[in-house]
């Protein structure tokens, strides 16, 4: 694990997007699919719990093309008939995308995987819902697409992830990781800003202990309330104050500066159907990324800016 000296690293950029990696890799930006694989959530089935996550509401991360319940090919499919020719990335988005049995979920993927055009497959999931024979079903296509294992983290608190209903601790999300990276496979961690009873320094510990563990990349997201929510009636009861977009930028700067240069930035706000957001209300994300950009150009911010190897 990384042993902090003080020393800041050499400024390369503002941030490692997600757009300027899929540029490394393919020479262009690349459209991620969203695909339901309906496999559920153990938090809302009654494995672990039935009231979900305190922020989910599971309808918000459907898809509309496996709002009918068609099947995850089919889905894919509905898509390629608008967009004939593309080369495009699998996202195992909705529901915990290795909540299954490991066969079946191997046969999903090797399934979409092989399907033509398909050039990435990124799994969203739960880090207790990661083991070793779900990941050896994603190992013999690592050298053939791009793989990414997607596991929610949302906060390095345990009071946090309690408070949120998560049903496991920061230590289920680095075992995950461990195990992933002895397979070789990377690790994108989810995070949110702004989750209740936690201020900018817990934020920023969420962040350095992600760049303790070396994780390959981070989705940011802020803290969205959803109608029919926990989060809703914490809302309404007072005990949730949603971040405003002025604010945002410096939070979002301080998590940057703990990790890495190289760690990849896949997202840096949320984006909930306007349909289901009850706040916060921010402007169009366009001006919220770029009040981000400006402050850390005009503070001398920079990811990685606070991290340091060996």
């Amino acid at each position: 694990m990384t042993i902090r000296s003080g020393k800041k690293s050499q400024r390369p950029f503002l941030y490692r997007s997600l757009a300027s990696y899929l540029k490394e890799v393919f020479g262009r930006v690349l459209r991620k699919v969203p695909v339901d694989p309906g496999f559920g959530c153990p938090n809302r089935d009654g494995f672990f719990s039935t009231k979900g996550c305190a922020f989910c509401n599971p309808e918000s991360f459907v898809p509309l093309r496996a709002s009918s319940g068609c099947d995850p090919v089919s889905q894919v499919e509905n898509w390629q008939k608008k967009n004939k020719g593309e080369p495009f990335i699998i996202y195992l988005q909705a529901g915990s995308g290795t909540y299954a049995d490991p066969a079946i979920f191997g046969d999903l993927v090797n399934t979409l995987c092989a399907l033509p055009g398909a050039v990435g497959l990124f799994v969203a999931t739960r880090p207790d819902c990661v083991n070793a024979r779900t990941l050896k079903a994603l190992r013999p296509w690592l050298y053939r697409k791009l793989v990414w294992l997607e596991l929610g983290l949302q906060s390095a608190n345990n009071r946090t992830l309690e408070a949120l209903n998560r049903g496991h601790d920061a230590a289920a999300f680095s075992n995950a990781r461990i195990l992933a990276g002895e397979f070789g496979i990377p690790v994108l961690a989810h995070v949110i800003l702004g989750l209740p009873g936690e201020e900018a320094g817990d934020m920023v510990q969420t962040a350095r202990y992600l760049a303790d563990l070396e994780v390959e990349g981070v989705k940011i997201h802020h803290l969205q309330v959803i109608q029919g929510t926990a989060m809703e009636r914490m809302l309404t009861e007072g005990h949730v104050a949603p971040l405003s977009w002025e604010a945002y930028p410096s939070l979002v700067t301080a998590f940057l500066e703990e990790l890495p240069s190289r760690t990849v930035i896949h997202r840096l706000l949320s984006d909930a159907p306007e349909n289901v957001l009850i706040a916060p209300r921010w402007p169009a994300r366009g001006k919220v990324l770029q009040a981000i950009r400006e402050h850390m150009v005009k503070g001398g911010h920079w990811q990685g800016r606070f991290y340091s190897e060996g």
